[in-house]
Parts: structure tokens; C-alpha cells; sequence
């Protein structure tokens, strides 16, 4: 499930906001689009007088439009779209001038179908991987030369293109991507301490299960902006948030997660929700090098 130190002070300092708002595939959600209350979210923060900040949109396209935009591996066939309607989410992440661009598109039911990921800043590169049913193809770019650099990523020509196996337990179970976090969290209807949703998360060395777990309530103070029908309301309030923490084992028995960094942080991911919003208001945890790291809600927009 490739979500792997993505802050580092150096060149992919910044991943860490992203991948801390990230999160992956849904195994048991009986929530639904129609569910969702919400179609972006931005949020902020800053350590060490660096800021952070990240922007997640969630819309629903065509069938036909997905099958546009899904590539075709370069052997066999990927997963085709199933529903009417699928799930197509982008978040954006900013850290003093390095910049990532992930976009995921999956069934309501959380099933990915293909996941592309830009990075900008000292290194770029691309990747998308495109879903199939017994592996997961994989198309790798960066600039060959200095001069392609300031060329868009479909410029590049040092490609490497491959494919990752999936076994019979993951084949079975229901893959996602971390980006679908956010989505899980506005589907879920999580609203009291004991609840709980859970996401299977991609990763070349094993799927991952990552389960969000409610443990308690607190009121905390909240400031961010709420946009509807062209209008803009300003919420300055103290509210009752959901405490939540998010914990990560592979779905095989005795599977090793040793390596693994969930979202970037090496120690717990927590999160406060706000469950009559169905979303997120902030997201902690303890980053590799740098300590505690705390993005808040700045900005909603409600469907």
C-alpha cells in the first residue's frame, strides 16, 4: 500500500500532509454516495514555520467518462466500471513549494479501480497503477534530462512499466486506496464511541486493513468556512468532535507490517470528526524527524 515516509525535510518534505489525510480501501461500508454531505474539504497547518497545507474534492462522474479516463494496461485488461456512477477523488498537497497530486477513481463500494499520483517539487515523478483482477499494473515516469523537467509529466521518457501480484487473500478481498479515507469517513455514519469503519489499503508489499476507530467525544473549539449555494458562512464555535484513532495490520494472519508508516506518521494516526458533518476537522500524529504534526479544517463545501 504505498503510503511510505512522505515527510522528509528534503525533497518529499510535503508528502506528509497529504499522506496524513490520506487513506485507503473500504472493506465493510454500508454507506453510500447519496450519504455524502460534502464535496471538498481544505485544510491547514504548520510546524517549524512550515506550512501545510492540503485540498480534497470528491465528485461523482459517468461510467463512460471513467472508462475514458482509466488507462489500458499494457497486458491484459483492467477492472472495468461496474456502477453507474463512480467515485472520483483528487487531493492536493502544498509544503513549502513542493506540491502532490493524487486522484483516485473507485466503485461507491470502495473498490479502486485506478490511482495516479504527481509529484512535483526537487523530485518528480509519476505513477498511475491501474487495477486488475489478479494484479495491479504499474506505469512509472520522470524526466530523463534536465530539459524535460519543466515538460508535463506525459513528456517524460524514463519509464518503467510493470506489474505487482496480487495473491488469493487479496484477490478476494476489497482493495481501495488511502485517498478514500476521507470518502469512508462521509459514507460511514460513525457517530458514537465504539463505532468503527475499515479500509483495505494498496500497497506493493501487502494490502493493508486500516480500521477507524471511535473511542470517546470531545468539545473542541473550531473555526473554517462553510460554502453552499454560492454562499459562505463563517463557523466560530466550540462543537462535540468524535475521537478516533486509526490502526493498520495486514489482512494476512501474521503479516508483517514493520516497515509500514501509516499516512506518513510513525507512531498514530488520530483524527476528530464531526459526526453530524461526516467529516474530518483535524487530522495528528507523530512524523519522523519533526514531532507532532496538527492540519485543522479551514474550508467545507457542502453538496
Amino acid at each position: 500500500m504505498s503510503l511510505k515516509g512522505f515527510w522528509r525535510l528534503g525533497g518529499s518534505c510535503f508528502t506528509l500532509l497529504f499522506a496524513i489525510l490520506c487513506t485507503s480501501s473500504v472493506q465493510a461500508s454500508e454507506g453510500t454516495p447519496e450519504d455524502l454531505t460534502w464535496k471538498s474539504l481544505k485544510y491547514a497547518g504548520s510546524k517549524f514555520f512550515i506550512s501545510l497545507d492540503t485540498e480534497v474534492n470528491v465528485e461523482m462522474i459517468s461510467k463512460e467518462q471513467a472508462k475514458g479516463e482509466l488507462i489500458t494496461p499494457k497486458e491484459g485488461e483492467g477492472k472495468a466500471p461496474i456502477s453507474d456512477k463512480i467515485v472520483k477523488i483528487n487531493v492536493k498537497n502544498s509544503v513549502v513549494g513542493s506540491d502532490t497530486d493524487f486522484t483516485v477513481w473507485m466503485e461507491p463500494d470502495t473498490t479502486v479501480l485506478q490511482r495516479t499520483s504527481i509529484y512535483g517539487g526537487i523530485k518528480k515523478w509519476y505513477r498511475t497503477y491501474r487495477f486488475m483482477t489478479d494484479k495491479v499494473y504499474s506505469d512509472k515516469r520522470k524526466p530523463a534530462n534536465g530539459d524535460e523537467k519543466d515538460q508535463p509529466w506525459s513528456a517524460w521518457t524514463d519509464i518503467a512499466q510493470g506489474f505487482f501480484k496480487l495473491d488469493d487473500t487479496e484477490q478476494k478481498a476489497t482493495i481501495s486506496e488511502s485517498e478514500a479515507l476521507f470518502y469512508l469517513i462521509g459514507t460511514a455514519g460513525l457517530k458514537k464511541t465504539g463505532d468503527s469503519a475499515e479500509l483495505n489499503m494498496y500497497d506493493r508489499g501487502g494490502v493493508i486493513k486500516a480500521v477507524v476507530n471511535v473511542i470517546g467525544a470531545k468539545r473542541v473549539f473550531v473555526d473554517y468556512r462553510i460554502n453552499k449555494d454560492g454562499e459562505t458562512t463563517r463557523v466560530r464555535k466550540k462543537v462535540v468532535a468524535l475521537e478516533a484513532v486509526v490502526d493498520a495490520k495486514s489482512i494476512k494472519e501474521g503479516g508483517n507490517l514493520e516497515k509500514f508508516k501509516f499516512l506518513g506518521y510513525k507512531d498514530d494516526v488520530r483524527l476528530l470528526i464531526d459526526p453530524k458533518l461526516n467529516a474530518i476537522l483535524e487530522i495528528s500524529g507523530a512524523v519522523e524527524y519533526v514531532g507532532d504534526v496538527t492540519i485543522r479544517l479551514e474550508n467545507i463545501t457542502l453538496n
